[in-house]
């Protein structure tokens, strides 16, 4: 590749990035319907030809910009640690636990404008909405996997679904927290993380 060439390449993703990051930013404050690309193009300070080099529409522009805040987060979704020997079990559950609904908290964009999506069902067009749903079961499945390695095996023997149980209730508070977060104007996001870690710990212990 030429030096201009990898230039080029170089502008263009940076081009993409700052769309990107613009609609983020204008849909979090006006949601789907008034996310427009002239509204992308004055936020990002590149020319509606720019976006529509990028993105054929609004409908595949959202879908990248899910899968971009998707990827974000699950780069920094840590592995669950193993307990060193059975004694160790309810602290590192417990730390699992934490880790776990810090990594949902911190990055919170995939989620927020996933569930904005869904409840802007209406408006949403196929492949934006397809995209978070395809990205939704991705999250599901990698949250029972994290709880496939906290949980001790004894309990998975005794209840083979409690992963998938568990992963199904951490998805389902989760989106409740930012739901809660959204209507009451931001609200203490850590405490309620608090929360949910000390609930999760307890009914993965009550039912192991």
């Amino acid at each position: 590749m030429s030096p201009k060439t990898g230039r080029r390449s170089r502008q263009g993703l940076e081009s993409r990035l700052r769309i990107i990051e613009a609609t983020f930013e204008i849909a979090a404050e006006l949601g789907y319907a008034g996310t427009s690309i002239g509204k992308v193009s004055e936020r990002s300070g590149l020319p509606a030809s720019s976006v529509y080099w990028h993105f054929a529409n609004k409908d595949e522009l959202f879908a990248e910009v899910i899968q971009h805040s998707f990827d974000e987060w699950n780069a920094s979704f840590a592995d669950p640690v193993p307990p060193a020997d059975q004694r160790e079990q309810p602290d590192i559950l417990r730390q699992n636990c934490r880790h776990l609904v810090a990594s949902i908290s911190s990055s919170p964009e995939f989620w927020r404008l996933g569930l904005m999506l869904a409840l802007e069902c209406q408006a949403v067009e196929p492949t934006a909405r397809r995209r978070f749903l395809e990205i939704r079961r991705v999250v599901l499945e990698r949250l029972a996997d994290f709880w496939r390695a906290a949980l001790p095996p004894p309990s998975q023997r005794q209840n083979p679904e409690l992963p998938g149980r568990l992963a199904r209730f951490t998805m389902a508070t989760s989106d409740g927290i930012f739901v809660a977060a959204q209507a009451e104007g931001g609200g203490d996001l850590e405490a309620l993380a608090e929360l949910l870690a000390d609930s999760l710990e307890a009914l993965a212990c009550r039912h192991g």
